[in-house]
């Protein structure tokens, strides 16, 4: 048993880890280990704390729904051959001002954390009011991580299409970096090609290619949504029962064409589908269409949703 003494000793981080033991998993209460560690009843409460703040200690908040969380998630990602699906407890779609519901962000913080994404990899982000929500809630830290918006959204009228916008959101509150993308969805054709000769798009187009993480949304079906990108003919894409980054999808899982699709700033598809750990954010009842027809397409990995949308999907499948 380490004796510490006074001064720095106290807080080496065996002396952390015998006093933590102790209380946490011996139980004993902060004065018995004050007389065995040979301290003052506060300084044992200062090592607990911490033992907490360097990680020798890990306290973890569990829903009482847990474990049928669990189940519910197991049995959602076998059915949608999916290798993951995060699913927060009860209802938590966006209420009036299209805020999504508290118990969204535990469950996409373990999906980020799960992609386990290192120093110097890139992170793809999408645009879209989930995205949008994500990108100022409480995240880990990703510290040496590249954000690059997957969509252009330059000078777009709702902020949730601004995916530069998003992106640096996102890295503020990871501590991230990002890579701003200068780009409306659609440029003309001239601007289009000019675009492709600029050295900070070259980078983004390499941080697709490279990337080893996405976070994206899944657009509800076209023809009644009332928020879509500007640029994207709505009206042409009337049979469109899901989009990925402005990848447009019927309900058999095909990717349409659209007028100035060639002109379309997105990442490809082939990029997407290249990407270890793709997660999509979707919640609510306009939803579950959607993510049934995305995950037929093999671009998503894991889904986050909540509880009420994962029953639905199940019901509907017959599950």
């Amino acid at each position: 048993m380490p004796n510490p003494k006074t001064g720095s000793d106290l807080y080496d981080p065996e002396h952390l880890y015998a006093a933590a033991r102790l209380y946490y998993e011996e139980n004993q209460g902060q004065s018995e280990i004050a007389q065995q560690l040979q301290v003052s009843r506060p300084t044992v409460s200062r090592m607990l704390s911490q033992a907490r703040e360097a990680g020798i200690v890990q306290i973890k908040v569990v829903h009482p729904s847990a474990h049928s969380m669990d189940a519910t998630s197991i049995e959602l990602a076998e059915t949608l051959g999916l290798n993951h699906c995060y699913v927060a407890p009860g209802i938590q779609s966006p209420n009036s001002l299209g805020q999504l519901g508290t118990g969204m962000a535990p469950v996409t913080r373990e999906a980020i954390q799960d992609m386990n994404l290192q120093v110097g990899d890139g992170l793809v982000v999408a645009s879209g009011l989930a995205m949008y929500n994500v990108s100022r809630m409480e995240l880990p830290t990703l510290r040496g991580v590249v954000i690059s918006p997957a969509v252009g959204g330059l000078a777009e009228p709702e902020p949730w299409h601004q995916t530069s916008e998003i992106a640096r959101a996102l890295a503020q509150n990871t501590g991230s970096t990002y890579v701003p993308l200068f780009a409306g969805v659609m440029p003309s054709a001239p601007l289009y090609t000019a675009l492709h000769e600029d050295i900070a798009y070259q980078q983004i187009k390499h941080l697709w290619a490279t990337a080893k993480g996405a976070l994206v949304g899944i657009g509800s079906k076209t023809s009644g949504r009332t928020s879509l990108a500007s640029a994207i003919p709505k009206k042409a894409l009337s049979d469109a029962e899901a989009d990925i980054c402005l990848h447009f999808f019927n309900d058999a899982g095909e990717e349409l064409s659209f007028p100035g699709v060639e002109r379309t700033i997105r990442i490809p598809l082939e990029d997407l589908r290249r990407i270890p750990s793709v997660a999509a954010v979707a919640v609510g009842d306009e939803k579950v269409n959607p993510i049934i027809t995305a995950s037929a397409t093999g671009v998503l990995n894991s889904l986050i949703t909540d509880e009420r949308t994962a029953n639905q999907i199940l019901s509907q499948l017959g599950k």
